[in-house]
C-alpha cells in the first residue's frame, strides 16, 4: 500500500538562503509496506521554494492522481517504469528523486544491504560533514565557530556578500586561530563579477577551500569570468539546477567545484549522469541537502558515500536546523556521519502527527 504524508515542520530559527528567508520546511513522504516481504520503504519529496521549478501543490496533485498506478506498477516490480514515465510528462526532479528513493530503499531492504551498499560495491563509511556559519557579527560567529570546532567539524562554511569588510575580520581571526581548518565561503549570488573578483582576491591569502556562487545563477560566462580570474577555486550551486545545466556549466568550464543537491537533480540515473559529466571534465563534487527531512538527508548521505569527493566535507549537517524531524536516530547530526550496516536508509521513520493525503 502506497500512502503519502505531508509534513510543515519550523526552523529553530529563519534561515536566509538565496535571497529567501525560510521559516519552516514543507513536504511529502512517501511510504509503501510491501505485501510480500511485510517491508515499509520512504522516500522524500521536498521542492525547495527558489531552487525548485516545481512547488509542493504541483507535485502532491500528480502524486495523488497516479497513486493507483504507482502502487500497482511498484507491486508488479515495474516501478522504475513508472517513474520514467511520470519524469517524461512532468519532468519534476524532486519526484523523481523522492519516488526512485523510495524504490532503492525498497530493494536494499530486500536484499538486506544498507542503501549505499546497494549503491556502490565501494563507498566511503565515515563522511566528514561542514557546519555553517550564517550572517553574524564578528564575536558571535567566532564563538560559535569554536562550538563547531569542538563538536569535531573541521570545515566551516562561511556566509558572505552582505558586508565584506566584517566577513573578511571573520575570515582572518579563523585562519589565524586555527590554520588547519578548511574554510569554504558561500557568497549565494550576492556579487556581480567584478565585485566577485575584487573581494576574493583580498581573501586568496587565508587559503580558502572554495567559494560557492558568487555571481548570479544565470550569468554562467560571469561565473567563469570570476573562476578564471582567482585563485581561489570556485563552485556552482544554484547555477547547478539539472543535468542539462551540469553539462552546460561543465562544457565552458566555469567552475571548479559543483555543488549537487540530489532534490534539484532527480532519479538516481541523473544523479550519476551528473556526476559523470563533472569526472569527466575534472570538476569536483560536494553533495549537500536542500533542508530535507531525515529521509531525503539518509538518502543524500547514502549517494554521498559513493559520489561526494572524500577530501572535502559534504554538506549534511541540517538537521539541527529542523525544531521537529522524522526520525530521533542520531548518526545522521553528527560531524563525521558513519553509515550504519542497517537495511535500508537506515533510520526509523516517526510519522506521527503527519496529515495522510
Amino acid at each position: 500500500m502506497l500512502k503519502y504524508y505531508k509534513y510543515h515542520l519550523p526552523f529553530n530559527s529563519p534561515l536566509q538562503v538565496s535571497g529567501h528567508k525560510f521559516f519552516h520546511r514543507d513536504g511529502v513522504i512517501l511510504t509503501y509496506e510491501d505485501p510480500d516481504s511485510g517491508l515499509t520503504a520512504y522516500g522524500e519529496v521536498a521542492p525547495l521554494q527558489g531552487f525548485s521549478t516545481e512547488d509542493l501543490a504541483e507535485v502532491i496533485e500528480v502524486l495523488k492522481s497516479n497513486r493507483g498506478y504507482i502502487t500497482s506498477s511498484i507491486k508488479d516490480d515495474n516501478g522504475e517504469e513508472a517513474l520514467t514515465v511520470l519524469d517524461r510528462i512532468h519532468r519534476f526532479p524532486s519526484l523523481s528523486f523522492g519516488l526512485d528513493t523510495l524504490l532503492h530503499d525498497l530493494s536494499a531492504k530486500k536484499e538486506g544491504k544498507s542503501l549505499a551498499g546497494y549503491l556502490f560495491d565501494d563507498f566511503e563509511p565515515n563522511i566528514h560533514c561542514n557546519a555553517t556559519l550564517g550572517i553574524q557579527e564578528v564575536k558571535t560567529a567566532l564563538l560559535k565557530a569554536e562550538d563547531y570546532i569542538e563538536a569535531g567539524y573541521t570545515t566551516l562554511k562561511i556566509k558572505v556578500g552582505y558586508q565584506i569588510t566584517r566577513e573578511h575580520r571573520i575570515v582572518k581571526q579563523l585562519r589565524e586561530s586555527y590554520p588547519d581548518l578548511k574554510i569554504r565561503l558561500d557568497a549565494n549570488q550576492a556579487w556581480l563579477p567584478d565585485e566577485a573578483i575584487k573581494h576574493l582576491r583580498s581573501l586568496e591569502k587565508f587559503d580558502i577551500e572554495y567559494c560557492e556562487q558568487p555571481v548570479l545563477k544565470d550569468d554562467i560566462y560571469g561565473l567563469k569570468r570570476v573562476t578564471d580570474a582567482v585563485n581561489i577555486p570556485i563552485a556552482a550551486d544554484e547555477s547547478l539546477r539539472n543535468k542539462r545545466s551540469a553539462k552546460e556549466l561543465s562544457f565552458v568550464k566555469a567552475m571548479d567545484m559543483a555543488i549537487i543537491k540530489p532534490t534539484l537533480m532527480g532519479s538516481y540515473n541523473d544523479i550519476f549522469v551528473t556526476k559523470e559529466v563533472m569526472d569527466t571534465h575534472v570538476i569536483g563534487t560536494v553533495m549537500t541537502t536542500a533542508l530535507e527531512t531525515a529521509v531525503g538527508r539518509a538518502a543524500i548521505t547514502a549517494l554521498s558515500s559513493g559520489l561526494g569527493n572524500p577530501d572535502h566535507a559534504q554538506g549534511l549537517a541540517t538537521g539541527s536546523f529542523l525544531k521537529k524531524d522524522m526520525s530521533s536516530d542520531s548518526w545522521l547530526n553528527s560531524a563525521i556521519v558513519e553509515i550504519p550496516e542497517t537495511p535500508g536508509l537506515g533510520i526509523n521513520v516517526d510519522l506521527e502527527g503527519l496529515e495522510e493525503l
